[in-house]
């Protein structure tokens, strides 16, 4: 047996094998997440006891993900040549040993070290991710697998925010926040290695579930597939970096809360994000509004952060309202990022070079997150959102109005070219 055909059975899955092997994917897709994440809270206890400086802060987070940037393109060709389930239990080993080297880590090198192998793992996650969904779901269903999958990131942050601080404040050391992550995935090994399946042939590959069918690749957009998954570069950069990565420290510094407070208040982005990430999801099934919603949800996230994301003051209304609204920007934008980007390449090989564009990108966008910390320290918290961060987004509004193909018209497109394969096999 070669290890591509490793998990892979004679037959197509069940509808509750592939929930189960999408709940131990998403299980190690969170822990991955969780390891980005659990450092923000207690980012400047690290730092002196590691001895880094204010801008060596930064690093931290930066070394973690540039392996998301690196990893792009060659996780994705080598998940094609040794398979799915080979892929994911090699990525989360990784990961473990990782976390290990970093939480009996005694210097700043030998942290960075383990914090850039732990971030292999998240890389490969970013890749594999996306990727596998369409192997694994049939089109009907794909809105709602996508609407979950998107929540990893903020299932993770909830995670890290909410027990990072119970931890270093039971333990007094941030190594014990470490061990606890270490033990989770361990967890995700076992069960990535335990139930793990995927079909005898890939869902996207074949019509209506019907194996029998096989599905021509038809009418390709590649071009806006790249072009949306490009642009989430931005959401990114202005997400996972200047909120999941720097809020709290903005919290701490400028509102003047806790360590804990200062990591439950972003906590209310993610706990909003998650129902409603999984409602868009369902939502994409029912109607063909992706690119509408995109550029509509990316023009608010730019409002908001020119008028509410840091502003000045101990006063923290803005904040609350803030991480509210931005909670419903992120149920909706990661979500029809990767939902639309099946739709418009159903050719199995553009449609992982796409989402290889967004996993690429997405780690370009995290290891600019010592770009991020530089321009506060230059401009400050306010400047940066409203002069950098606000148009950001807008850019993102207009390029994907102008160049992306509306996904209602590619529904269209796909029911006809289906109708086609039925009829040629009839």
């Amino acid at each position: 047996m070669s290890i591509s055909s490793y998990g892979v059975l004679d037959r197509q899955t069940t509808n509750t094998e592939r929930w189960v092997t999408f709940a131990a994917l998403f299980l190690f897709g969170f822990t991955a997440s969780c390891n980005l994440f659990k450092a923000s809270p207690v980012m400047t206890v690290i730092g002196g006891d590691l001895g880094l400086d204010a801008g060596g802060l930064g690093l931290i987070m930066t070394f973690y993900s540039i392996a998301a940037l690196v990893m792009a393109f060659p996780g994705a060709l080598v998940m094609r040549k040794i398979g799915v389930k080979a892929m994911v239990v090699i990525s989360c080993a990784i990961m473990v040993c990782g976390t290990a080297i970093s939480a009996f880590s005694s210097d700043s090198g030998m942290f960075l070290a383990g914090r850039a192998i732990e971030g292999i793992a998240y890389g490969l996650i970013c890749v594999c991710g996306p990727n596998i969904l369409p192997r694994l779901f049939p089109r009907k269903q794909m809105g709602l697998a996508v609407g979950i999958w998107s929540q990893w990131i903020p299932c993770g942050t909830i995670i890290a925010f909410f027990t990072a601080p119970l931890v270093f404040e039971a333990t007094g050391n941030w190594q014990g926040i470490w061990f606890v992550t270490l033990a989770l995935g361990i967890v995700a090994l076992i069960l990535l290695i335990a139930l793990v399946k995927m079909p005898q042939k890939n869902e996207n590959e074949i019509v209506a579930g019907d194996a029998s069918i096989v599905a021509k690749p038809g009418k390709q957009f590649f071009a806006s597939a790249a072009l949306v998954c490009v642009v989430f570069f931005i959401w990114v950069f202005v997400y996972v970096v200047n909120i999941n990565g720097m809020y709290p420290t903005f919290l701490q510094d400028v509102k003047g809360m806790s360590v804990f407070d200062s990591s439950m208040l972003p906590n209310w982005l993610a706990i909003i994000t998650i129902p409603l990430g999984i409602v868009a999801g369902l939502v994409s099934d029912k109607f063909a509004i992706r690119k509408k919603a995109l550029v509509t949800f990316y023009v608010v996230t730019a409002l908001i952060f020119f008028f509410l994301a840091f502003t000045p003051g101990e006063d923290a209304t803005s904040s609350w309202a803030f991480c509210i609204i931005m909670g419903v920007c992120a149920s909706f934008i990661p979500t029809y990022t990767r939902g639309i980007t099946p739709l418009l390449c159903t050719d199995s090989f553009k449609c992982d070079m796409a989402l290889c564009l967004m996993a690429f990108f997405t780690g370009a966008a995290q290891v600019c997150a010592v770009f991020a910390s530089m321009s506060v320290a230059a401009i400050g918290w306010f400047a940066n959102a409203q002069f950098v961060l606000a148009p950001l987004c807008l850019v993102a509004a207009v390029a994907i109005a102008i160049v992306v193909k509306d996904d209602k018209k590619v529904v269209e497109i796909r029911k006809q070219e289906e109708e086609a394969d039925r009829a040629a096999v009839a």
